[in-house]
């Protein structure tokens, strides 16, 4: 028999766009692709992508509960604005990867992200049965595993940090620092890509919460939260499928024609000041376009994925 497993996560593997739903693209959609279906009997909760009004919630909700096996959590433009882009991008998202002098605050973003927790945990709570394996994912929701273990739930919670989890003279420059740490540390289980993030992660809550961790466990007034490395990767029987597909083929063939007695360099990114794009660019140049200049025609594709809105490249 499938466990209930409740996904919850900052975005729903569908978006709803001028009324139709899309799948969603990410590496957190990508990856959780391969869950065995027969193990899991998955429900997401997640933000649709868009404000609606209240006389569309009800027929959005009831169209993705019963299509797509989602939950969704509807945020007016204010609140989605000020929880994503203002505290998890512009605040937590520079700290985590090791660039505490892109961060800005703003006492509303974290207001806005308080309430946004509350909206997905209350969801949870809505639909979760005692037993459910309850999933928490990123740094977007880092307050919902203490809120949903406030409020009883009898279900086994679980976050993963789909980020590096800075060292704790970086991570102690955020102003909200103690009550970030406290949420995370509501989970049953916290996972980490690397054995550095879980290293740093336990280094912070010693000097900013003052509590001794043991490896793998720490122990808090009321329950013992366990940790893991668990490096996460994406659906590669999926990935192998497309490239043998004739679709891929035939792209790949005219692709090849148009950029004949070229030799190529192709980078998929989003454009990301985590990327560094203008040095992959620089590198490029100096190690293939100025010393064979005279000998080949350099051309560089660049896919940029705007994921992050940047007003100059290299700024947040």
């Amino acid at each position: 028999m499938a466990t209930p497993l409740i996904n919850v996560s900052n975005r729903l593997p569908v978006t709803i766009k001028d009324g139709e739903v899309k799948p969603s693209s990410g590496g957190l959609v990508a990856a959780l692709e391969g869950l065995p279906k027969q193990q899991f009997q998955a429900t997401w909760i997640g933000w649709p992508g868009a404000a609606f009004g209240g006389d569309q919630q009800y027929a959005i909700a009831q169209k993705l509960s019963e299509e797509y096996g989602c939950v969704p959590v509807f945020l007016s433009e204010e609140e989605a604005t000020g929880f994503y882009e203002g505290f998890s991008n512009s605040s937590l998202w520079p700290v985590l990867h090791y660039l505490p002098n892109f961060l800005r605050y703003e006492p509303a973003w974290w207001e806005q992200y308080q309430k946004a927790n509350q909206l997905f945990a209350r969801k949870v709570l809505e639909i979760s049965r005692p037993g459910d394996l309850v999933w928490v994912h990123d740094y977007h929701l880092m307050l919902v595993p203490a809120i949903l273990r406030a409020a009883g739930l009898q279900s086994k919670i679980g976050f993963f940090l789909h980020t590096p989890f800075t060292a704790h003279e970086i991570f102690r420059c955020h102003p909200r620092r103690r009550e970030l740490l406290a949420g995370m540390l509501g989970a049953d289980l916290i996972g980490f890509h690397a054995f550095g993030y879980l290293r740093h992660f336990c280094g912070s809550v010693r000097r900013i919460l003052r509590i001794e961790t043991e490896l793998p466990h720490i122990a808090t007034d009321d329950h013992t939260a366990a940790l893991g490395v668990y490096p996460i990767g994406i659906n590669a029987p999926k990935f192998q499928e497309t490239l043998e597909s004739d679709e891929f083929r035939n792209r790949r063939r005219a692709f090849r024609q148009a950029h004949e007695g070229k030799r190529l360099i192709v980078s998929v990114e989003r454009m990301d000041y985590t990327k560094e794009i203008l040095h992959r660019l620089e590198a490029i140049d100096q190690r293939v376009c100025r010393r064979r200049r005279r000998a080949l025609q350099c051309d560089t594709g660049q896919s940029l994925r705007f994921g992050r809105l940047l007003k100059r490249c290299g700024k947040p």
